[in-house]
């Protein structure tokens, strides 16, 4: 709970920081997709700790609003074994600012599995990207169910 409770606080800070750099007469708001992959701790096989998803959503004022879709494993992923509650989503708030030649970003997201009743999770974590043209590249870092990974990233801004 303290983790979680410095963590809010370093979002909240980094959420005045991007709206303190954003010029208000100039407020653009940008959608996107993105594709990621997040991998933990590999203590089973590579198919087994990878979570493929998919997120969109928009950006306002240097804040990432999305909704994002995946599953909990690469294992049997489109075969007819394949199930519902192998599934999750989450709502997802991102503020970020630009490092220079880099972009930072916090992650915050609430979700849960689909059809398994109460198992729901937070996320936290922490990021960096790099943009050319619409197209930006992204790492990141975060914990989710307990879990800490790892997550390479593409994303589309249109």
């Amino acid at each position: 709970m303290k983790k979680l409770f410095y963590v809010l606080i370093a979002f909240i800070a980094l959420t005045v920081t991007a709206q303190g750099q954003t010029d208000s007469t100039k407020v653009k708001t940008t959608k996107y997709v993105s594709v990621g992959l997040s991998m933990s701790n590999f203590d089973e096989t590579f198919s087994d700790n990878s979570y493929p998803s998919v997120e969109v959503g928009f950006t306002k004022n240097d804040i990432s609003y999305g909704v994002v879709l995946g599953r909990a494993s690469l294992r049997d992923l489109g075969s007819f074994s394949d199930n519902i509650q192998n599934y999750f989503y989450e709502i997802k708030i991102s503020p970020s600012t630009s490092l220079g030649y880099l972009n930072g970003n916090l992650i915050l997201g609430l979700g849960g599995y689909i059809n398994q009743g109460n198992r729901h999770f937070v996320e936290y974590g922490a990021g960096l990207s790099k943009t050319f043209g619409n197209v930006s590249y992204g790492l990141s870092y975060s914990n989710w169910d307990g879990v800490d990974y790892v997550t390479p990233s593409v994303s589309l801004s249109f």
